[in-house]
């Protein structure tokens, strides 16, 4: 390595003091002479199945072309069923927003079109062919006389245990209506913002937004409230009707942001879900094939014993979503926390049965392939239980999916492709669910690639057709329009499913993921 040593420029202290220079090579010079070699596999972008079998990899794209997928219990040209619980100046509010997205919502001219393009309206014409309706059965304001009581309570948290109550109740006498709606719009207006926010100038951290769909704000530090009030909010309203949370207050600067046509997407096609309307399926998946989350969530039951619950999370390959709880798992309050999230071979094989069990009903036919996926290790008993399980399956992987860890560059300024797949052996190895998008004209996600690691891959299953697998399971968010996620469907909603579930305590838990989503 050469030093070089320059003198200072003129006017700022020190300028007789010489700097040392390191010439050294740059980055891209230096990963070319790397002695370190590796095999990259390309996977190709998933291409998700519209209405009329209309194929892209986008769904923003592929839904404006060719419309839903479609539903056999909502056919073309049908009505979404639409309730209003809130506020009287709140449910306005949701009136004129429905009204709104019935109409095309351009995109502001600064923005990608092609990663953010407008939004053609929902309405009985193409591409949605579905129009959205309400009526005065299914609207419900709140009495003024018992918001008002509320301010004699100082304890936030009953307050908003208060609220929950107020909402779910509404939700409940609405879904004993003849003809009830498809899904509930519950608004949270701007009077009852401060009985619920936290306070954010006191640096307060364990507060996040609502669900990420139309109107949720841009101004996340302004516009949030506590996360315990929407998972006791869904776990209030569980086994009634779909809920869908709606901030109201923030349109102006909504519009400022030039991000209402996006938000539009999300609110819609959350709607969409809900409704039992599937946007789009994947294509080019094996026959038969089931894909199962583990997850685990703490039961306030037990109040600070260090006992959890373990559940799963089962997709088909159109999307629909399945939550099957498990049974308590008695853990170790020290120690690795790997070893912590375990099940007995027995919790295993009865959760795996359960889930198997959900898929078959709902789907109509026995799994041919199985996917699990897990964030820990699995322990000799849990495989035990988990295999137990999946006998009668002829093609089944189990797998611990991680992230974080690792980042991956390329020389140049060129970032790294995404579907990008860098082998460790026949069963693990690194996926860029991140990266360069050609489709896209750009990088989805973070700047430098965090890819997701298979570390563990028990079964049949090889690690290309894990990662293919992994990268089509990023974009079977029904519940979000974005190109696709980080982690896959089966992981990135397990800790709102958790929270749910935990606020739920011994009511009984829907299968459906439409009330906790």
């Amino acid at each position: 390595m050469r030093k070089e040593y320059l003198p200072r420029p003129s006017g700022i202290p020190g300028t007789n003091n010489p700097r040392r220079i390191y010439n050294v090579a740059p980055l891209e010079i230096d990963l070319g002479r790397s002695s370190n070699q590796f095999r990259c596999l390309q996977i190709p972008e998933p291409n998700l199945i519209f209405g009329g079998q209309g194929s892209c990899s986008d769904p923003k794209t592929g839904l404006a072309l060719y419309g839903p997928y479609g539903s056999p219990s909502l056919p073309g040209n049908s009505k979404i069923r639409v309730g209003i619980v809130g506020t009287s100046d709140g449910i306005d509010h949701v009136t004129a927003l429905l009204h709104e997205i019935s109409e095309p919502i351009e995109q502001n001219e600064n923005v990608d079109c092609v990663l953010h393009p407008s939004f053609p309206g929902m309405n009985s014409q193409a591409p949605f062919n579905v129009s959205l309706v309400t009526q005065i059965e299914w609207v419900r304001p709140f009495d003024k006389t018992k918001i008002c009581s509320l301010k004699e309570q100082e304890n936030r948290d009953s307050r908003m245990q208060r609220f929950q109550e107020m909402y779910a109740n509404e939700v409940r006498a609405i879904s004993k209506l003849e003809d009830s709606p498809h899904v509930v719009l519950c608004v949270l207006s701007e009077s009852i913002k401060p009985f619920i926010e936290v306070n954010t100038a006191s640096g307060a951290t364990d507060c996040e937004p609502t669900d990420q769909n139309f109107p949720d704000t841009p101004d996340r530090a302004t516009h949030r409230f506590n996360h315990r009030f929407r998972s006791g909010l869904k776990a209030a309203c569980m086994g009634t009707l779909p809920t869908e949370l709606i901030w109201h207050g923030m349109d102006s600067r909504m519009s400022a942001s030039g991000s209402r046509a996006t938000l539009a997407w999300n609110f819609s096609l959350a709607i969409l879900k809900k409704a039992g309307v599937t946007s789009w399926k994947l294509a080019n998946t094996a026959e038969a094939s089931c894909f199962i989350g583990i997850s685990f969530y703490h039961d306030l039951l037990n109040g600070s014993s260090p006992i959890q619950r373990s559940f799963a999370h089962v997709f088909t390959e159109r999307g629909d979503g399945f939550v099957v709880t498990g049974e308590r798992v008695e853990t170790c309050s020290e120690g690795n926390r790997d070893e912590q999230n375990n099940l007995s071979a027995e919790s295993a094989k009865n959760l795996l049965k359960r889930a198997l069990a959900v898929f078959e009903k709902h789907a109509g036919f026995s799994p041919r392939k199985v996917t699990v996926h897990k964030a820990t290790p699995y322990s000799g008993a849990e495989r035990q239980g988990f295999e137990s399980a999946l006998s009668k399956v002829p093609n089944f992987g189990l797998m611990t999916i991680s992230k974080g860890g690792i980042a991956c560059v390329r020389p140049g300024r060129a970032p790294i492709l995404r579907g990008t797949a860098i082998p460790f052996d026949e069963k693990t190895g690194l996926v860029a669910t991140s990266g360069y998008v050609p489709f896209l004209r750009g990088s989805w996600g973070n700047d430098m690639s965090h890819p997701v690691e298979i570390a563990e891959n028990w079964g049949s299953i090889t690690f290309r057709q894990a990662a293919e697998d992994l990268m089509r399971l990023t974009k079977l968010d029904l519940n979000s329009s974005d190109f696709c996620s980080d982690l896959p469907i089966t992981m990135s909603r397990c800790t709102g499913i958790g929270k749910v579930l935990t606020g739920l305590g011994q009511k009984e838990a829907s299968t459906s993921d439409n009330y906790y989503v």
